[in-house]
């Protein structure tokens, strides 16, 4: 009896200490507002639409992807390019920002179920092959973030797979999942932490213009303010219904705000400003000389497969890209056509690969690989637009 007290007590003890350890955990990453759902707003919020995306009556075209495609694609426009041609249909930006193949396969898994359940195909389904997200640094760097991810964002079925398989990491990703609101101990050291834990970023040499700093604030306030006064209607939505996950359109501004976001252009298009993203971009995935992550092509592959389940029609297709300061090598480039080589023969779908147009020119970005939302986003969405109207006709 007097052995059991003890173990009885040695077991409160612990189940104590983990619990108040749990607690501080938990109003920690409360007080800095994270969680798997807040972290994945986008993708949650997305998610949720989808039975009132298969309710729409006309054709459903969705293009899937990156923070690129969030960027780059504008879906009232196309929809609107399209309707001049006679063509009827129904777009929406399911792009989303800080997602690998590896994560965006799990969510893509969801986003089939989602449409199955919903009796609802798409017309045309278009995935977007970022080759900078599928390699091996922009692996290494999600590394903390992996058991986050694919916690929240698989099934209780695949996690009890993984559990199955790897018992120590499944129990840990069950723990993040339903006790640690999506959020690891990894994740905290790694990104809500400084140093030791983050190693600081490249910057560039050069310097800033004097006064650019200071004018940009000024600009983004009264942008700020124009925007809140033109959209009242607009409830804060990472991925907004009425505008189907696009953003604003160029034709809804008045002319004074355009004239702003045009100075907003120049004042973050800066020698000083581009070069350092560029750093940034190769020191964390590898943008220009493309060392790929065979890991990760895999999950693309299944990416297109898991589309290939709900639309009629799945195309790859690469977005523009700022030549002017991205620039790879011969043997990058000969890794890419490899890679693309490899989809093409595995997933038997075709990879368009737009990154070279002439519709779109590199003052067209917002920085090194990112569209602007009124001359880049608009020329690529328009291509988009005239490419694929003879198929959705």
């Amino acid at each position: 009896m007097t052995d059991r007290r003890i173990f009885a007590k040695i077991l409160i003890a612990v189940l104590l200490v983990m619990g108040v350890a749990m607690l501080l955990a938990r109003s920690f990453t409360a007080a800095n507002g994270a969680s798997g759902e807040s972290l994945l707003s986008r993708v949650f919020q997305a998610r949720a639409a989808i039975p009132a995306i298969a309710a729409e009556d006309n054709d459903l075209v969705l293009v899937f992807g990156s923070s690129m495609v969030q960027a780059g694609f504008s879906p009232r426009e196309f929809d609107r390019d399209l309707a001049d041609m006679g063509i009827d249909v129904t777009s929406f930006n399911f792009g989303f920002g800080g997602l690998n193949p590896l994560f965006q396969d799990y969510l893509s898994r969801r986003i089939a179920e989602d449409f199955e359940r919903e009796g609802r195909r798409l017309k045309l389904a278009l995935i977007e092959f970022n080759p900078f997200q599928a390699t091996r640094t922009r692996r290494e760097r999600a590394v903390a973030l992996e058991e986050s991810y694919i916690a929240t964002l698989a099934s209780p079925s695949e996690l009890f797979e993984i559990l199955r398989e790897d018992p120590e990491r499944g129990s840990r990703m069950l723990t993040i999942r339903y006790l640690r609101d999506g959020i690891s101990a990894e994740m905290i050291t790694t990104f809500f932490w400084g140093e030791p834990f983050q190693a600081p970023l490249i910057q560039t040499e050069l310097e800033e213009e004097e006064g650019v700093a200071e004018r940009l604030q000024e600009v983004l306030a009264e942008m700020n303010d124009r925007f809140e006064a033109e959209y009242p209607e607009y409830d804060g939505s990472d991925w907004y219904y009425p505008w189907r996950g696009g953003g604003t359109n160029k034709s809804e501004r008045p002319q004074e705000t355009l004239d702003l976001i045009e100075e907003y252009y120049r004042l973050t298009q800066t020698d000083y400003q581009m070069a350092d993203d560029r750093l940034q971009r190769i020191q964390t995935a590898d943008i220009e000389e493309l060392h790929f992550d065979p890991e990760l092509v895999e999950a693309f592959i299944r990416i297109v497969e898991n589309f290939g389940r709900i639309a009629d029609q799945v195309e790859i297709i690469m977005l523009p890209k700022n030549t002017d300061w991205i620039r790879n090598p011969p043997e990058a480039l000969a890794r890419q056509a490899e890679v693309v080589a490899h989809i093409e023969r595995e997933t038997g779908v075709p990879v368009r690969d737009f990154q070279q147009i002439d519709a779109v020119s590199n003052d067209m970005f917002s920085d090194t690989t990112h569209l602007n939302r009124y001359h880049g986003a608009v020329a690529f969405t328009r291509h988009l637009a005239n490419f694929y109207a003879d198929s959705l006709r």
